[in-house]
């Protein structure tokens, strides 16, 4: 089904109204952005971290795990749908009945083909602005991991993997992935 976009500055409320409910969209800066849907690596690499996390959290009792497609709005003009995050029980209250309102403790991003630099460039700086704690980019393609964690406002980062290695969380005490079981277990 082909969807029909009409131009001017775009709002969660707007494209909840105007768009199809199954369609895929974020919006930055007040400008509709459409997404693709995502290829079985992505999904596979996905449903890995997924596992994962969503274990070391429940088991620790920590907040909750959301996967794609789970709407974040940041504010009225800035909405994504992050691959994979985690909410802090102590920041239940960004959960509402439709969507998330605020900032993630930690969001992971799978990147794409087609989503590069939507991931490394303009997610990254939108999640640093708005106050993600902690964003994973997670590249199949290059195998590689990056961490970064917020300092003082502004991303550092805190790991870079390639090849090999374990990826560990800065905010999630004890969290960490090994990156064979990441990649290797998706060829």
């Amino acid at each position: 089904m082909e969807i029909s976009v009409k131009s001017g500055k775009w709002t969660y409320e707007r494209m909840v109204k105007e768009l199809p409910a199954k369609s895929l969209f974020e919006i930055r800066d007040f400008n509709l952005i459409e997404m693709t849907s995502p290829k079985p690596k992505h999904q596979d690499t996905l449903s890995e971290i997924n596992d994962f996390l969503k274990a070391f959290v429940k088991s620790h009792n920590l907040g909750k795990v959301y996967f794609a497609p789970t709407d974040v709005v940041f504010e009225k003009g800035n909405t994504c749908i992050p691959d994979i995050f985690f909410i802090s029980k102590e920041n239940f209250k960004i959960i509402k009945e439709n969507a998330i309102y605020g900032s993630p403790d930690l969001i992971m991003e799978v990147v794409s083909k087609g989503s590069v630099v939507r991931d490394y460039i303009e997610k990254k700086n939108d999640y640093e602005k708005f106050g993600v704690k902690e964003y994973w980019i997670i590249d199949p393609r290059n195998e590689t991991i990056w961490i970064y964690a917020l300092n003082e406002n502004k991303y550092e980062l805190v790991m870079a993997l390639e090849e090999d290695g374990i990826a560990k969380s800065k905010i999630l005490e004890g969290f960490e992935i090994n990156f064979s079981e990441i990649f290797m277990n998706n060829q």
